[in-house]
């Protein structure tokens, strides 16, 4: 086989849309930049009432939420399955402060399929972004960070 037909995919590089929702907005642009740099399309929303505002005019595919556990003005988990009810197919990688995710791991969120712990690095999460992206949904809970 010549080298070029066997490329290796650059694991610090991913691709899919993915839907940010956080209410720290210094934390939000970066991270979405940083995304952007890593080859995401990205979709962003502070808070709940926003992403289901954003969810209604978009057309396209979402392949990952990339969801705060704890917003101001609604918990993570609620708002997170009132989007998947327009998009089925999404990942759902929740992030969170707290240094406990067993609670969250063991159901207390609905769709933990992924956490990940604040603060992260970009090549982490786009690791895990990239595992849920690929995992098309799939519920599989697991602790990052």
């Amino acid at each position: 086989m010549s080298e070029s037909s066997v490329q290796a995919r650059d694991p610090r590089r991913g691709s899919g849309t993915v839907f940010f929702v956080d209410d720290d907005d210094r934390l939000r642009s970066v991270t979405c930049r940083l995304l952007q740099a890593r080859g995401y399309k990205i979709l962003e929303a502070d808070g709940a009432e926003q992403a289901l505002a954003l969810l209604e005019s978009h057309d396209g595919p979402i392949d990952v939420l990339l969801m705060d556990i704890n917003l101001p003005d609604g918990w993570g988990a609620s708002v997170a399955q009132r989007l998947r009810e327009a998009h089925p197919e999404m990942a759902v990688v929740y992030t969170t402060g707290y240094a406990d995710v067993d609670p969250i791991l063991s159901g207390a969120l609905n769709d933990a399929q992924y956490v990940i712990r604040k603060p992260f690095s970009t090549d982490d999460l786009v690791a895990v972004l990239e595992r849920a992206i690929g995992g098309n949904g799939q519920r599989e809970a697991r602790a990052e960070g």
